[in-house]
């Protein structure tokens, strides 16, 4: 059974979806177009439309696409967090004319750097009361947009993803989840990345789509989310205090300053929701009743998928 997650939004024919970083094993055929994005890098097993299940390494800030019917299966020792836009057909045959009446082919782990401001936005919005009906839907109508120009276009890596290379990214992310009680400095993160300080900077907002300081608040953010979570498991609320001097920020406030401006809720927000929140256990109803539970990073053929 499919199953909410603790950010959830349903539209008009779609639906947004946030998952959890969480251990998952899914199996499942989806009745709508599923388009996925990646915040965290994860590694796990997958088999696509049949196929033999292999290993996969989803990179972060990486965008797929599984058209529907096509059947899956997905696990991971600690999946990352992950967005779905689930769309139904008709919708997305009325969003992308040009492509959606033919077969449309799978894909994963693809960079497009436009497709990270998107992301953002529609996590942020997902929120209970971070956005208008009017900006969500205008959100996913131009994810479908984009989703679309990568079908039309094929999935070949393009230059940018070149020069930030996949051991380039991890090495910089295993820098910043060293540090993330530290202050981190661009000389030593180029030096230990091997490239010059400019030059790193320009790589990996060209390949990623968001700047190495939006993306260490990010992993500050993650950790944050981590630990108020696990407090919450254990039965004793965090001190967000407390938190903040664990994930780098120079103070609550601070901490309560990127929380709304990256997710639109402030921590004591986020602890609430999650102090109320049943959310593995919910099953999800509407537009995405079939949203799967886990990332699509798919290899191989089905027989309803090119």
């Amino acid at each position: 059974m499919s199953q909410r997650s603790a950010l959830h939004y349903e539209g008009p024919g779609f639906a947004v979806t946030v998952l959890p970083s969480s251990p998952y094993e899914v199996s499942y055929v989806p009745a709508h177009h599923v388009i996925g994005f990646t915040f965290e890098g994860q590694r796990g097993v997958d088999a696509f439309g049949g196929s033999r299940r292999r290993l996969f390494d989803a990179a972060p800030w990486r965008l797929a696409f599984t058209p529907a019917g096509c059947d899956v299966f997905s696990a991971s020792n600690r999946g990352g967090e992950y967005l779905i836009l689930s769309v139904a057909p008709e919708t997305f045959a009325r969003l992308a004319p040009g492509i959606a009446r033919g077969r449309l082919s799978q894909f994963t782990n693809v960079a497009d750097p436009q497709f990270t401001r998107l992301a953002l936005g529609l996590r942020r919005a997902a929120m209970v009361g971070a956005a208008t009906p009017l900006s969500i839907e205008t959100m996913a109508a131009a994810a479908v947009e984009r989703v679309s120009t990568v079908l039309d276009a094929g999935t070949t890596r393009a230059k940018p993803e070149r020069r930030m290379t996949s051991r380039r990214l991890k090495r910089i992310l295993d820098h910043f989840e060293a540090r993330l009680a530290e202050e981190v400095h661009l000389v030593d993160l180029a030096s230990d990345i091997g490239l010059s300080e400019s030059y790193l900077a320009r790589a990996f907002k060209a390949a990623t789509g968001t700047t190495l300081h939006a993306a260490l608040m990010e992993r500050r953010i993650a950790r944050a989310r981590s630990l108020i979570e696990s407090a919450l498991h254990r039965g004793a609320p965090a001190s967000l205090a407390h938190v903040a001097a664990a994930t780098g920020f120079s103070s609550h406030a601070h901490m309560t300053t990127a929380f709304r401006r990256v997710l639109g809720v402030t921590p004591s927000e986020w602890m609430r929701m999650m102090g109320g929140c049943s959310f593995r256990n919910q099953p999800i109803t509407g537009a995405a009743n079939d949203t799967p539970p886990g990332p699509q990073r798919f290899r191989g053929h089905g027989p309803q998928c090119l």
